[in-house]
């Protein structure tokens, strides 16, 4: 009798684990368990458990693209060190539409609600901010501000400051962890100065979106010393590979941000910092929203009184 193929040894166990991330020896180690007669033969060969779980281990990392390519609801996180490959749910925007028959069409109740898969994704990435703000605060040392488009002038129709501002902006200042007469010294001095961050959310990258958040990330962050892409995962080797290259090039840093285990996340790829801030870039958005008036605000009182007071900046 055939043996079943590792592939399908791997997308069974991933499928009955669905949504997990897991590391490859976390994967090897279910798919030996699951098919022990499978691999017995091979393990006595081996001379032992541990050595049979790092052959397949190396096997299914040397095959994982011929499994992804195979199953396509599998797919791997190249931005975390170790790898991660999970399988999910397939996306309601990868199921093919089915033809309307005539009274579908004729009836207007029937049809499915426009950008409805965009809004649903609206929604998950707001439910990231508040969390993305303390890890960066906690983490980082950078606090931040959350700048709503609701505070935007509206001049320019719905969705017309999407590539004006971006969802979250920060301070990051020297001294947080200095003594008190350090800070005093640096005070009475005219150097004081704090870097400003500028960070782009999104629910996860993808090939068919990279390029649109990429640039929104380029155009609404040009003006601060540090522009960050967020997001929580990177779908597909060539999606990572792609981000990698436009970050080189444009000095935008990349952070994976995991919500269900926060202090997890990590810059993937450090931004460029940029020694001047755009001021004109600055004063345009300034005029615009209302949110990143009072971000200024701060920043402006942090500079003249070396006083950062924390409570100012905990909301919205």
């Amino acid at each position: 009798m055939a043996k079943t193929p590792l592939h399908d040894l791997v997308a069974q166990y991933l499928n009955s684990r669905l949504g997990e991330r897991l590391t490859i020896d976390e994967v090897a180690a279910g798919v030996i368990a699951m098919a022990p007669t499978r691999f017995a033969a091979k393990g006595q060969a081996l001379g032992g458990d541990k050595a049979l779980l790092n052959q397949v281990t190396r096997e299914i990392y040397s095959q994982r693209p011929s499994i992804i390519a195979r199953h396509p609801e599998i797919s791997s996180d190249t931005s975390r060190s170790p790898l991660l490959v999970f399988a999910e749910p397939t996306q309601p925007d990868e199921v093919p539409a089915a033809p309307p028959d005539d009274d579908a069409a004729a009836s207007p109740q029937s049809a499915p609600a426009p950008d409805a898969t965009t809004e649903a994704e609206e929604r998950r990435e707001q439910d990231l901010y508040e969390p993305i703000r303390a890890f960066l605060y906690d983490e980082l040392g950078i606090m931040t501000r959350r700048i709503r488009e609701s505070t935007s002038g509206n001049r320019r129709g719905r969705n017309g400051n999407k590539w004006l501002h971006p969802d979250i902006v920060g301070m990051k200042m020297p001294g947080r962890q200095w003594s008190n007469l350090v800070n005093q010294c640096v005070s009475a001095l005219p150097t004081r100065k704090a870097e400003l961050f500028s960070i782009e959310v999104k629910v996860r990258l993808t090939s068919g979106n990279l390029r649109e958040a990429f640039f929104q990330t380029v155009s609404n962050s040009l003006w601060a010393n540090y522009a960050y892409l967020v997001a929580t995962e990177v779908k597909g080797e060539e999606t990572y590979v792609e981000l990698q290259t436009l970050c080189s090039l444009h000095g935008v840093g990349y952070l994976t941000f995991d919500p269900k285990t926060p202090e997890a996340s990590r810059i993937v790829i450090p931004a460029r910092k940029r020694d001047e801030v755009d001021w004109a870039s600055v004063d345009r958005i300034a005029k615009e929203n209302a949110d990143f008036t009072a971000y200024l605000e701060r920043v402006h009182n942090y500079l003249q009184t070396g006083q950062h007071l924390s409570t100012l900046w905990t909301s919205p």
